[in-house]
């Protein structure tokens, strides 16, 4: 009789302990919601420095978008430390630990916001992966002119080597002829 209330008492701890985990993994989630919100806004601002660029504001860019995904990675540390716990208390491998499978685990009020704050996060990654691919873009457009402006300028200040491999003059394939003809 002993055993069975104990076993009880084991139960509701591991439910208070399993919804706490999961509670503290929802407000992970919300912050990171927050991170990637701000680098989504950073990278959407990016386009303007990309098409008006000062030395300035790349710097600035740059390093609002690095602060941000510092924040991101310290954030992904303690969600996966929370997983860990959940995990633990679960008596899961917290390698092949996701979501889904903690679901069923939840409070209804909880379930219902861990997939919202779930579906936001996969929308502003698509979101933020978008901008990623547009600002991509715009520099491989900016770096191909760059390029072709360089190979137009290096054509015009020199015809290349004055030798060639062999130690002849290098002419640039001109045999001379028309030269000696008309003069």
């Amino acid at each position: 009789m002993l055993s069975c209330n104990t076993q009880g008492i084991n139960e509701v701890d591991v439910n208070a302990d399993l919804n706490g985990h999961l509670d503290s993994l929802l407000g992970v989630m919300r912050k990171e919601l927050e991170a990637y919100r701000e680098l989504a806004d950073a990278m959407e601002g990016e386009k303007g420095v990309l098409v008006k660029p000062s030395l300035e504001s790349l710097n600035e860019s740059n390093t609002r978008k690095e602060t941000c995904i510092l924040k991101i990675r310290i954030l992904e540390e303690l969600r996966m430390r929370v997983l860990g716990r959940i995990a633990a208390v679960l008596g899961l491998d917290e390698r092949n630990l996701h979501l889904k499978s903690l679901l069923p685990h939840a409070k209804a009020d909880l379930r219902q916001a861990l997939r919202e704050c779930q579906e936001e996060l996969r929308s502003l990654l698509a979101r933020i992966n978008e901008e990623n691919r547009r600002n991509r873009a715009l520099l491989d457009a900016s770096l191909s002119g760059v390029r072709t402006t360089r190979h137009f300028m290096e054509s015009l200040i020199g015809s290349g080597s004055t030798y060639m491999g062999s130690g002849e003059l290098n002419n640039g394939g001109l045999s001379g002829r028309i030269c000696s003809e008309r003069g």
